[in-house]
């Protein structure tokens, strides 16, 4: 007997611009759902590196409009009336889900700004519960919010079910995002330097980073005092490997910070961009970080001063032990129940 797969279109961009979170997450969830939907991804003036990750996911289907007007006709031209349509990306009006709403069978919003009125029949926001009521939305809609409901790959998934303890303090991992358009990377690189516990130190970033040559000179400078490793473009395997090889880490309140706490680590988080804020605030609440705050405005000092506090084995694995019950890796089952459960209804 023949069964065919409902079908879920996701619409989603990335670039060095605005960096890869809204694709990332997207394949988090693609990775979630992949065995009982069909999944395509719908992307527009993506580059090359972006479309090939996509491939190895999903079919992918190029979008040529020049403008949101014309985008949403050619949408509606691609999807039929059976299926679901994920959007992630803040570009996506009230206007815009209205008229993929009146196609479709389901609408799925993945937001975490809560600035808009709303016509999804689904809303994901992994980032703080608090946010919940603040949604303007249709009496159909279901907000699910927080940690239960984090968008992360399998490879984290997998991690998160994993106890950890450290037993020592003295490797530090990096990762400020691909893009790190304000150069956070190179600040806390040197309070991390200045940290006399701190032994050896991993630094990731992305092709989109234009910082490489300074970052590149200052690792040069201190190699003979600490052992720096960048790496560029890591998959999530590779990102699970360099945080397990750490025992703090420092990220912002991003998907970063997230798989940093399913794999587990003492965390120094704090925001870069306010759409950060929620994912921060929800940090914070759990006591999965210790918090610099706004990174753009914090000294090399105030790092360090908040790095030192990491230097304590207690505060780490109690840090630990609540990242551990905050991020289960359970997610991706308790989101396939919500998709199936929409087809039905």
């Amino acid at each position: 007997m023949n069964f065919t797969k409902h079908r879920i279109f996701f619409r989603a961009d990335g670039s060095s611009k605005i960096g890869l979170g809204h694709v990332v997450r997207c394949l988090a969830l693609i990775e979630m759902l992949n065995r009982d939907f069909e999944c395509i991804f719908l992307i527009k003036d993506a580059d090359e590196k972006i479309k090939h990750l996509i491939e190895r996911n999903c079919k992918l289907i190029e979008l040529r409009s020049s403008d949101f007007d014309k985008e949403v006709l050619e949408v509606l031209n691609i999807v039929t009336g059976n299926d679901i349509v994920v959007l992630d990306g803040y570009c996506f009006n009230s206007k815009y889900q209205q008229s993929v709403k009146s196609k479709v069978s389901k609408l799925v919003m993945i937001d975490d700004k809560a600035d808009q009125h709303y016509y999804a029949d689904l809303i994901i926001n992994h980032g703080s519960s608090s946010i919940e009521n603040k949604y303007s939305k249709e009496l159909y809609t279901k907000v699910l919010v927080g940690f239960p409901y984090t968008l992360l790959r399998k490879e984290f998934l997998a991690s998160a079910k994993l106890n950890r303890v450290i037993t020592k303090v003295d490797t530090a991992f990096i990762c400020m995002g691909g893009s790190d358009p304000f150069n956070i990377t190179l600040k806390v690189l040197k309070a991390c330097i200045q940290c006399d516990f701190i032994k050896t130190i991993f630094v990731v970033t992305g092709s989109a980073y234009s910082n490489a040559d300074e970052l590149l000179s200052l690792i040069n400078e201190y190699k003979s005092v600490k052992k720096i490793f960048r790496e560029i473009n890591v998959d999530a395997q590779r990102m699970v490997e360099l945080i397990s090889m750490s025992d703090i880490a420092v990220s912002p309140a991003s998907s970063v910070s997230l798989e940093i706490c399913s794999v587990k680590a003492g965390l120094l988080s704090g925001i870069v961009i306010d759409n950060q804020n929620t994912i921060h605030e929800e940090l914070v609440h759990s006591e999965c970080c210790i918090s610099i705050g706004d990174f753009n405005i914090a000294s090399e000092n105030e790092i360090i001063s908040c790095l030192e506090k990491l230097k304590n084995i207690e505060t780490v694995n109690s840090m630990i032990r609540n990242q551990s019950k905050a991020i289960d890796g359970l997610s991706g089952e308790r989101i396939l129940v919500e998709f199936k459960e929409l087809i039905e209804c």
